[in-house]
This record gives C-alpha cells, sequence and structure tokens, in this order.
C-alpha cells in the first residue's frame, strides 16, 4: 500500500519554524511515504489560528522563512524513492522531486529563489 502524507509549512509559526522543519523531515524519514504535499499556512479571519495572529500570539514566517522552512525539511528527509511536491496552490514555489536523488535539484531551487532568481508565486495568486 502507498502512503501520502500531507505536511504544512508555516504551522509552527516564525520562531518554531526550523524546529518544525527538522521534526517534520525526520517523521517524513520515518514513514518513508510515496509521495508528500507540502502546504502552506493562510491565515483566514474568524478561524483560531487568525484570533491568535491578531492577539501577536502567533507569527506567520515571511515568504523567505517558509522557503527556508521548506528547505530544511527536505534537507532533513530522507526517503527511499517517494515525491516531495510543493505544487499547491498555497506556496510560493512550486518544488516537485524525488528523494533521494532529487534532493540536491530541491534544495538548488529554492537556494536560486532565495537569491532571488526565481520568481516567487504573487500573494494574490495564492489560495487555499
Amino acid at each position: 500500500m502507498e502512503l501520502t502524507v500531507m505536511v504544512l509549512l508555516g504551522v509552527a509559526g516564525k520562531v518554531k519554524s526550523l524546529d518544525h522543519a527538522r521534526a517534520t523531515g525526520e517523521l517524513l524519514s520515518a514513514m518513508n511515504p510515496s509521495y508528500v504535499a507540502a502546504l502552506t499556512v493562510i491565515l483566514i479571519p474568524g478561524t483560531p489560528l487568525w484570533e491568535e495572529y491578531e492577539r501577536g500570539d502567533f507569527e506567520l514566517p515571511d515568504e523567505r522563512g517558509l522557503l527556508i522552512e521548506m528547505k530544511e525539511m527536505i534537507a532533513h528527509t530522507n526517503l527511499s524513492g517517494g515525491i516531495f511536491a510543493s505544487n499547491h496552490a498555497s506556496n510560493y514555489l512550486p518544488v516537485k522531486v524525488r528523494l533521494p536523488e532529487g534532493k540536491q535539484e530541491a534544495l538548488d531551487l529554492i537556494d536560486a529563489a532565495l537569491r532571488g532568481e526565481i520568481g516567487l508565486k504573487p500573494e494574490w495568486m495564492r489560495a487555499f
């Protein structure tokens, strides 16, 4: 049986972003799914997370922080042949690679985006 797993970038907030990325990568490695789908948190007015954000109890990483979180997650993910994809409408940068052989390709793509060599999806095009 094949296993598909969804992960949520940004859900741990700005402060715990990299801890979340590393722990998620380690968990994905232990699960060894066939497919990993990464989505990005979008704050929606009226939700409990929105209320935390409004009170100042939750700070969502910015675009750069979310890219760094995804990079850290991929760096700590060791699959034996699964796909890692961030091609959902909520993401700023679409990535789709087979791990382990495509890991460096994904990390290089994210680095290029962090350097401004690859454009990110504009905010108005993102959706949940």
